[in-house]
């Protein structure tokens, strides 16, 4: 039966900027492990889900159309998750196009902070690097990887310490988040606007990873987190690689008190997270799939 049978509903691929692998390949993975359904959710962009369709059908691997999309909800940074939406309208592409267009000043904006604190990076350097949009963990890259920044002392730890696993996303989160020393405010698209969105192109919106957002142990975090869910969205991804033990167990209970869908991703990217594996993630059963399904042919 299905229901015992494994997923991941949260991966990336080279259409992301910040992956490293092509659609065909990340199938290739989940048939290594044994997954029978995934979801692309590529960062702000539908282009690598026809491909990844086709070698789900290829692989006998059944693929689910998604998307996270970067928002804000008052001062917090949100990513929303969007599945079974129309991938080909017009309205999801004239968003998408007016997002991807604001990262192009966030990033030359982060360039120059970090060129403020003594790195040596230049703007056009990342965006000869870049596959697609230069976002931070990007930046980040190109930053570590110049021989020029590898005796700065504020670089030890992502070139040989302890964060020295994930160098790319432990530098984004240490360098780029708010209050921290090359950060930038940013004013994205609203979160409201893409759950309005994913929904009226009969999709199901999910707040991703909650536990980057919000830190169920701050009051004033746990309103807003309940304000946002009440804006309409369907899910919670309460099983993530970012969350510890604890933070499931919370966002599993807010899950539950609201009424909402609780998904599983991984937040696969390759080489960015490589201690984080396809599938490997708690309670990523096809189960929430049947629930998403079910919620669909009732609205």
């Amino acid at each position: 039966m299905k229901k015992n049978k494994k997923i991941d509903l949260h991966m990336h691929s080279i259409h992301s900027s910040d992956g490293e692998l092509h659609p065909c390949k990340l199938l290739e993975i989940a048939k290594e492990n044994n997954l029978t359904a995934v979801a692309l959710t590529d960062h702000n962009t539908v282009a690598g889900i026809s491909e990844a369709i086709a070698a789900g059908k290829h692989l006998g691997i059944e693929v689910v159309p998604g998307i996270e999309i970067d928002s804000q909800f008052r001062k917090y940074s949100i990513h929303i998750l969007g599945y079974y939406f129309d991938i080909n309208d017009d309205k999801l592409n004239n968003l998408l196009t007016e997002l991807n267009s604001l990262y192009y000043g966030l990033a030359q904006k982060r360039v120059t902070k970090l060129t403020e604190l003594g790195f040596d990076i230049d703007y056009q350097q990342v965006l000869d690097y870049a596959v697609d949009l230069p976002v931070g963990v990007v930046i980040a890259e190109v930053l570590l990887k110049n021989k020029k920044n590898f005796n700065h002392p504020l670089l030890k730890p992502y070139l040989t310490g302890e964060k020295s696993k994930q160098p790319y996303f432990n530098f984004h989160l240490d360098f780029f988040s708010r209050g921290k020393a090359a950060y930038v405010p940013f004013k994205s698209i609203s979160s409201k606007q893409v759950i309005k969105l994913i929904k009226g192109l009969g999709g199901i919106p999910v707040l991703a990873h909650p536990g980057y957002s919000f830190n169920y142990q701050n009051e004033n975090d746990l309103t807003a987190l309940k304000e946002l869910i009440a804006e309409g969205l369907v899910g919670i991804e309460a099983y993530s690689s970012y969350h510890k033990q604890n933070e499931i167990n919370e966002f599993e209970q807010i899950g539950r008190d609201n009424s909402l869908i609780i998904t599983a991703g991984s937040d696969f990217h390759g080489k960015l997270k490589p201690e984080i594996s396809m599938g490997g993630i708690k309670n990523n059963n096809y189960s929430i799939l049947e629930e998403l399904k079910d919620y669909l042919l009732h609205i």
